[in-house]
C-alpha cells in the first residue's frame, strides 16, 4: 500500500503538453507579428513592437532547450520555431540596429545570441557586434539594476566577451532582491523587477548564483507578491513570480502549489492564459487576419510565461506538488474565517473557486494565501477594521512570522502616529502681504 504521506507531484506530461503550447503559441506570435508588431487603436492594450516577440521567442526557446532532449514533441516544436525565428533575428533591421546604436546592441541581439547559444551561430553577426561593443558609447546608457543584470546576463549567454569582467559583484544588492518590496500595494513595476533579476541572476534557473538576501526571505516576498497578483487578477505577473521556486531551487510553498495550480486551471478552462485587462468584446469583433493578429498580439506573453514556467518545473526536482499537502493542526479552521474577510471582494475569483474545491482536509493549507489577498485588500482600500482582523487571525493561528504582515503592522502603527498628529493651523496671509505662521 503506497504511503498517503509522499507528496505527489504534478504530472510531467501535462507540463510537457503546455510548454509545446507555448512554442505553437510562438510559433504564430512570430509568423504574424515579428515583422510589423500590432498597432493598437484601442486604450485596453498598448502597441506592440516586433522586436519584442523576437527577442522574448529567442528566451523561451532557451528554457526550453534542456526538454529538447528529453522529449521530441518539444524538439520538433523547438526546431520548427528556430526556422521561423533566424531571418528575424538576424535581418537587416537587426544588424542595422546593432551598427547605428552600440548602447542598445546587446538588446538588439538577443535573440540572436540565444539562438548562437542553442548551436545555431552567426559569426558575421558576431563580429559586427563585437565591434559595436567597443564603441567608446557602448555602455553609457543609464539603466535600472534589474536592466543591468539582463545585461550581463546576455554577454554571459553570448559567451564571447569575458564576463566576469564585465560583471558587478554589489549590483544584484542594489536591485529589488536586494531588499523587501511594498508587499501590500506592490506596483506591477516592482514585482517585474523582482521577476526578471531572478530570472537573469540564475540564468533562467541554469545556475546557482550568489543572492543578496537568504533564498528563504526571497522566496517569502515572492509568495506575498503572488496572492497579489492572484488578487487583482493578473496572471501574466503571477506566472512570473512563481519562477522563484524553480529558477532558485526552491522546494515549492503551499502559496506557490496553489498559485500554480489555480493558472493551470484557468489555462484549461479558458484554453489559453489570459492576460489583465484585455477586453474580449474586442476580440469578437475583429474578423480574419485582424482577429487573429488582436488575439495573439494580447495574449502572447501570457503564454510564453507558461511556457517558461513548465520549462523551468521540468528541471530535476523542481515539479511543483500536484496538490496541497494536508495542513497543520494549528491551521484547522484559519481558511474559512480568513475567506470571509474577504467574501465580498471578487466572488468568481479564480483563486477562491479553486479553494474552496479543495478537499476539506487540504482546504486550510492555504490560510497563507488567503492572509496575504486579505492584508492586500484591506490595504488598498484603506480598511483598517479588516486589516486588524487579518491580523489578528494571523496570531491565533501563528502565521503572524511573514514579510507582508510585518509590512501591515507597520502601517497600523504609522496610522496611529498619523492620527496622533496635531492639526495644522491654517496660514494666515494679510491683505497684500507674504503669508506668515
Amino acid at each position: 500500500m503506497p504511503d498517503s504521506r509522499i507528496e505527489r507531484s504534478w504530472d510531467e506530461a501535462d507540463l510537457i503538453a503546455r510548454l509545446c503550447r507555448a512554442l505553437e503559441v510562438a510559433h504564430h506570435s512570430v509568423t504574424l507579428l515579428a515583422a510589423d508588431g500590432y498597432t493598437s487603436t484601442n486604450a485596453d492594450m498598448p502597441s506592440l513592437r516586433g522586436e519584442k516577440v523576437v527577442a522574448e521567442t529567442g528566451v523561451l526557446l532557451l528554457a526550453a532547450d534542456p526538454m529538447t532532449r528529453r522529449s521530441n514533441e518539444v524538439r520538433d516544436r523547438a526546431y520548427e520555431l528556430v526556422r521561423v525565428l533566424v531571418p528575424y533575428a538576424r535581418g537587416e533591421r537587426v544588424r542595422a540596429r546593432i551598427c547605428m546604436e552600440p548602447s542598445l546592441a546587446l538588446d538588439h541581439a538577443a535573440a540572436h545570441l540565444c539562438l548562437s547559444r542553442l548551436g545555431f551561430p552567426d559569426p558575421a553577426l558576431d563580429r559586427l557586434l563585437r565591434e559595436s561593443l567597443q564603441a567608446e558609447s557602448a555602455f553609457s546608457r543609464e539603466r535600472h539594476p534589474h536592466r543591468q543584470l539582463e545585461q550581463e546576463w546576455l554577454v554571459r549567454v553570448w559567451n564571447v566577451l569575458p564576463a566576469p569582467a564585465r560583471e558587478d559583484p554589489y549590483l544584484p544588492k542594489r536591485s529589488t532582491l536586494g531588499r523587501s518590496m511594498d508587499l501590500l500595494s506592490p506596483s506591477d513595476d516592482d514585482i517585474y523587477a523582482f521577476t526578471h533579476a531572478i530570472m537573469y541572476i540564475t540564468d533562467l534557473g541554469a545556475r546557482s548564483a550568489r543572492l543578496p538576501r537568504s533564498p528563504r526571505a526571497i522566496a517569502a516576498d515572492a509568495d506575498s507578491a503572488l496572492a497579489s497578483c492572484l488578487a487583482k487578477p493578473d496572471y501574466d505577473i503571477a506566472g512570473e513570480v512563481l519562477l522563484t521556486w524553480p529558477m532558485l531551487r526552491r522546494r515549492w510553498s503551499t502559496s506557490a502549489t496553489v498559485g500554480f495550480a489555480v493558472l493551470a486551471s484557468v489555462e484549461d478552462r479558458v484554453g489559453f492564459l489570459p492576460a489583465s485587462g484585455i477586453s474580449p468584446g474586442r476580440r469578437q469583433a475583429a474578423e480574419g487576419e485582424q482577429q487573429s493578429r488582436y488575439a495573439i498580439a494580447t495574449e502572447y506573453h501570457t503564454a510564453y510565461v507558461m511556457g517558461l514556467l513548465c520549462a523551468a518545473a521540468l528541471g530535476p526536482g523542481r515539479t511543483p506538488p500536484a496538490c496541497p499537502a494536508p495542513p497543520p493542526r494549528r491551521l484547522y479552521g484559519a481558511a474559512g474565517e480568513l475567506m470571509a474577510l474577504v467574501a465580498d471582494d471578487h466572488p468568481q475569483a479564480h483563486w477562491r473557486k479553486y479553494v474552496t474545491e479543495l478537499p476539506p482536509a487540504t482546504q486550510d493549507s492555504a490560510a497563507e494565501l488567503i492572509l496575504h489577498i486579505c492584508l492586500r485588500h484591506a490595504a488598498v482600500r484603506r480598511d483598517l477594521g479588516t486589516l486588524v482582523a487579518a491580523l489578528h487571525l494571523a496570531e491565533r493561528y501563528g502565521l503572524l512570522d511573514t514579510p507582508a504582515c510585518h509590512q501591515a503592522a507597520q502601517f497600523l502603527r504609522r496610522t496611529a502616529t498619523f492620527a496622533a498628529l496635531p492639526q495644522c493651523e491654517p496660514a494666515v496671509v494679510p491683505e497684500g502681504g507674504e503669508s506668515t505662521p
